[in-house]
């Protein structure tokens, strides 16, 4: 589905969508279909999260460098809700990669319950897995490639972790998930954006 053709549902900015979060967690409520108590307190501490990162994180040399050199307009569009773990770790890093060149980069989140039809055109293995970034060109509207929901670094950790630990619970591996992004401190994600931006800054656009 192009992303042009998505339902008037609110598109945020980074800033927006971080005060949503801290809104969401401030009266305790969540965004999507399931607003469980679970999510609810997810949401929370994913508020705290976010502000952490964009305290702590920093744009490694070449990527910031990439980012700089790049001269093509592009959007990137994020699917997300505030509930999602991932997404609080994630999110505040690509918005810092954007921040580096606004006027080529246009970060914009959507949130995935209210945008199904995108969302079930960018399933990861069959799944509604978030967050997940679309990437395209924004002068000819074309996609130019996705990423996500985890960094490569972190879904290596996550299997070597499930080898090593046949059985474990789903509470114990979300716990040890967090503890490897706060060890990580964002470079994976970098890592991976070194190869998104250089793939899809690269590419021929046609226009449709």
């Amino acid at each position: 589905m192009e992303l042009s053709k998505r339902s008037e549902a609110k598109v945020y900015s980074y800033q927006e969508y971080k005060d949503l979060v801290l809104e969401c967690a401030d009266k305790q409520t969540t965004t999507g279909s399931d607003p469980s108590q679970e999510r609810i307190e997810a949401t929370k501490i994913n508020a705290q999260r976010m502000k952490r990162i964009d305290k702590q994180v920093q744009i490694n040399a070449p990527l910031h460098q990439l980012i700089q050199e790049n001269q093509q307009a592009v959007e990137w569009t994020i699917l997300s809700e505030a509930w999602c773990g991932d997404g609080a770790q994630i999110i505040p890093v690509i918005a810092k990669i954007a921040a580096i060149s606004p006027e080529t980069i246009d970060l914009k989140i959507i949130l995935r319950d209210e945008n199904p039809e995108i969302m079930d055109a960018y399933l990861t293995n069959g799944s509604r897995s978030i967050p997940k970034l679309i990437c395209k060109d924004r002068e000819s509207g074309k996609v130019l490639g996705t990423w996500g929901p985890r960094p490569a670094g972190i879904v290596k950790m996550k299997e070597d972790f499930m080898q090593q630990n046949p059985g474990v619970d789903h509470d114990t591996f979300v716990k040890n998930l967090h503890l490897w992004y706060a060890k990580d401190g964002g470079r994976a994600i970098q890592h991976d954006f070194e190869q998104l931006v250089q793939e899809c800054f690269n590419k021929e656009v046609v226009a449709p």
